[in-house]
């Protein structure tokens, strides 16, 4: 007997669907198998992202926890979490891109991979890991990357920034480093970005466009507001960067729908 789905209130909504369901895999006329539970597939994992339970604990409407966990990682490795998220960002106002990261404690049970632990670095509060994220003047994520919690922010800035023509790049100062600035400079954009304090020679920088810079900072509040994200659970770096594509997907489609 199949157990009809019920809908929660975090399932994706027909307008959001309907954008959705062209970009997805296990279309009519693609090589391989026709998806015919794509949309539950999708429920389910922003089921487990938005709650931070266990997979395990998915409710047996959205199918077997074992199956929904499996594909959620073949899709991760095939990038399709990635690609979804680039297809979605629609028209990006990169009149300021904005770059920070936010640590996310690290759950016990993220522990153990096989290999030994990855993404985590020790603080005096225990392991974390960190989400480094680039948004643009509206504060929407375009960008994502996640490494362990003592990786100083500025080495992924490269990444961050690479091959987006924004005007301006706002950072904090934890951002002031030579070749962050020359690579603003090759790229056109003005660098926003306060001077250490312990540089030799101190920079003016525009303080009036510096102050919207709390945009990234609140898109981090949005991320976290999906206990997946503010907790890592994933035992894998692979597995959490997925898990916060997926927000990021989740986030456009609320915009877009």
């Amino acid at each position: 007997m199949t157990v009809k789905p019920t809908q929660r209130r975090h399932d994706i909504t027909d307008e959001a669907w309907a954008l959705l369901e062209p970009l997805l895999p296990g279309q009519s006329g693609q090589w391989g198998g026709v998806a015919k539970d794509n949309r539950l597939f999708i429920n389910a994992v922003f089921w487990i992202l938005r709650t931070g339970a266990p997979w395990r604990d998915l409710p047996p409407e959205y199918g077997r926890w074992g199956t929904v966990h499996q594909r959620f990682i073949r899709w991760r490795d095939k990038r399709i979490w990635e690609k979804l998220l680039e297809s979605l960002i629609d028209d990006p106002d990169f009149e300021w891109l904005m770059i920070d990261a936010s640590h996310c404690k690290v759950h016990p049970h993220a522990a153990g991979a096989k290999g030994g632990n990855q993404g985590m670095g020790r603080t005096k509060g225990g392991f974390n890991s960190k989400i480094h994220l680039a948004v643009d003047a509206h504060g929407m994520p375009v960008r994502v990357a996640v490494t362990a919690g003592t990786t100083a922010d500025c080495t992924q800035a490269a990444a961050l920034i690479d091959g987006i023509a924004a005007q301006f790049l706002l950072a904090d100062r934890g951002y002031d480093s030579n070749e962050i600035l020359d690579k603003a400079v090759q790229a056109g954009c003005e660098a926003v970005i306060p001077p250490r304090r312990n540089r030799k020679k101190q920079r003016d920088y525009d303080k009036d466009i510096y102050r919207v810079r709390h945009l990234v900072e609140n898109a981090f509040l949005h991320l976290k507001r999906w206990r997946g994200i503010a907790t890592r659970y994933a035992k894998t770096v692979s597995a959490f960067a997925a898990a916060v594509q997926v927000r990021c997907i989740a986030l456009w489609l609320k915009v877009l729908a």
